[in-house]
């Protein structure tokens, strides 16, 4: 029977708040998964800018009783299972049950594992599940059925990605996401699944089931693949394996790779616990098929209130990869800092510059020009050739060009590094002189000396003139300043002149970084439960609003952005 409702809600992206970020090590399994309120967000496959699932939760409900959203409801605490290990156990606890999910893939298959364990409180509650199938913009929407087996399968179909969820249900359905989803059914069924719907489409399609156990553990398995018959295989395989064999191999696996430098695990106070899970993360990053391609983050801001293609962060910058490229290397992967080098010499424009941003087959997004983001390059090229890594000469096919676009496009900047606003900033300005020294070097050992003394020259130009350009009156830095013929007079606090003691172009304890600082301390720090923070600077809107963004709590606590907020507190970098 077809499912009413069609299309139902609009598409949408998931909570950027994801509290986990994990993926099986080596190039068989190519899904990436997210945990985001306690139960599965987003699953991208078969690459890390594509979302296919956009999540799985869980409901619990009985007779004569609204349904319990477990994300939206319950109190969750998420741990690493292992350290070092992006497996993850979720604990949710209610006053009517505890659920505690582990979220891990098959390094074999397409395939994300959750094994669950389920305590109601009541003797009347049951579980169920639904699982939807992320709507790509621009389309018509995904498609969903019932696999009439026993027990019953669930398919979902966005365009060539198919996707099958196998489990222990007793009863299941499709319909669409929030009209005729199994959340509605047991809302308007008074705690009872009544649906028999088995096929829906297109539209935000959603599948569920009933948990055919009244307690206890039970395993779900998700397949992901480009036909419907190998995604099934793909789940019952998994699912036949189990879950405890697969985290093992998941696990033994991840546990294969190279230590932490132990210089890093006694300075670190935990005993290295967090730089392992930060270097886990940073390997998740990077995409199985594009070899070196390190997105930003598995997310999009505010994703529900996103419903474009256009904001989101699962795309290849080349100011982050720089930074993920130079942890790995300091963490001792100078393979992965290698491959990220050779992506963004791939992706080198003739002109010698990068695109702010691309998709992770080299495709522009945004195309706008941050200066900072051609400079970092140059100094991953120097610091692997420091660290004796690079096995070619980049500096007349890379280093060059990129030199040559800083000193034809600088000294202003058309963005700096929070992408709003444009100018003459300290921030910036820190990484071109440096990379037009790092530069410098390079020609020098071409034979270019000319050249050399040329780069050094504009850098000294550009060092000399940065109070002028970036500071006020009283010598405090600001964000931006505007005119190179005119020092500022007014300007936006921020922290940003501290890429210049970063990049050792002034003492940390010059007069007016530590004037500076004081500015930063007034206008910027706010105080947080887990201790201080500053806000990127003084009128940044990037935050959200104060008032939630729908009364549907299966939106969970998302809030509105508009960029008309007050940005957050966090880490300036």
């Amino acid at each position: 029977m077809e499912a009413p409702g069609g299309p139902g809600a609009p598409p949408m992206w998931g909570p950027g708040r994801k509290m986990g970020f994990g993926a099986a090590l080596g190039s068989r399994s190519k899904g990436w998964y997210t945990v985001a309120d306690g139960n599965l967000s987003e699953v991208f496959f078969p690459f890390l800018d594509h979302v296919a699932l956009h999540e799985l939760r869980f409901f619990v409900s009985a007779a004569g009783a609204p349904p319990v959203d477990d994300s939206g409801d319950g109190q969750h605490s998420i741990s690493w299972i292992s350290p070092g290990v992006p497996a993850f156990r979720v604990e949710t606890t209610h006053h009517e049950y505890r659920l505690t999910k582990d979220f891990f893939s098959d390094p074999e298959e397409n395939a994300v594992l959750i094994a669950a364990t389920f305590t109601p409180e009541l003797p009347d509650l049951r579980l169920y599940m639904q699982a939807s199938a992320h709507w790509e913009p621009g389309t018509d929407g995904n498609f969903g059925s019932v696999i009439d087996t026993h027990p019953p399968a669930l398919l979902l179909q966005q365009q060539d990605i198919w996707i099958c969820v196998v489990g222990p249900f007793s009863r299941a359905n499709v319909g669409y996401f929030r009209s005729s989803d199994v959340h509605i059914d047991l809302t308007d069924a008074d705690g009872h699944l009544t649906y028999t719907y088995d096929r829906a489409g297109p539209g935000n399609v959603s599948a569920g089931a009933e948990i055919g156990i009244r307690a206890g553990a039970f395993q779900l398995a998700i397949g992901f693949a480009h036909s419907r018959a190998d995604a099934e295989e793909v789940a019952r395989t998994a699912l036949q394996k189990g879950a405890g064999a697969v985290r093992q191999a998941f696990e033994r696996a991840w546990r294969a790779q190279p230590e932490i430098p132990p210089a890093l695990g006694k300075v670190s106070g935990d005993d290295g616990m967090l730089a392992r899970a930060s270097f886990a993360f940073l390997h998740c990053l990077e995409d199985k098929s594009h070899a070196g391609a390190f997105i930003a983050a598995p997310a999009a801001p505010w994703g529900e209130t996103n419903h474009d293609g256009n904001h989101v962060y699962h795309l290849v910058w080349p100011r982050d990869l720089c930074r993920i490229a130079t942890a790995l290397l300091d963490a001792g992967d100078s393979d992965a800092a290698l491959r990220a080098f050779r992506h963004l010499q791939s992706q080198q424009r003739t002109d010698g510059g990068w695109h702010q941003n691309w998709t992770l087959d080299g495709t522009p997004h945004w195309q706008s020009t941050e200066l900072d983001q051609i400079a970092l390059p140059i100094l991953l090229a120097w610091r692997l050739g420091v660290a004796g890594c690079l096995d070619h000469d980049p500096y007349p096919i890379m280093v060059r060009p990129a030199a040559q676009f800083i000193i034809r496009e600088g000294p202003l900047t058309t963005l700096d590094r929070w992408e709003d606003a444009g100018g003459l900033s300290p921030s910036t300005l820190a990484a071109c002189i440096a990379a037009l020294i790092v530069a410098a070097e390079f020609a020098h050992d071409a034979g270019e000396h000319v050249a050399a003394n040329h780069l050094r020259a504009v850098a000294d130009y550009w060092n000399d003139r940065v109070e002028a350009w970036c500071s006020l009156p009283s010598g405090q830095y600001i964000r931006l300043g505007s005119d190179p013929d005119r020092r500022p007079t007014e300007g936006s606090t921020a922290p940003e002149f501290l890429e210049l003691v970063r990049y050792g172009l002034r003492r940390p304890k010059d007069d007016r970084v530590l004037r500076s600082l004081q500015g930063v301390d007034t206008s910027l720090k706010v105080s947080l439960p887990a201790g201080p923070s500053w806000r990127r600077y003084a009128g940044d809107t990037y935050g959200e609003q104060s008032r939630l963004a729908g009364t549907d709590r299966r939106a969970g606590p998302a809030l509105l952005f508009d960029g008309t907020s007050c940005g957050r507190a966090g880490a300036n970098t």
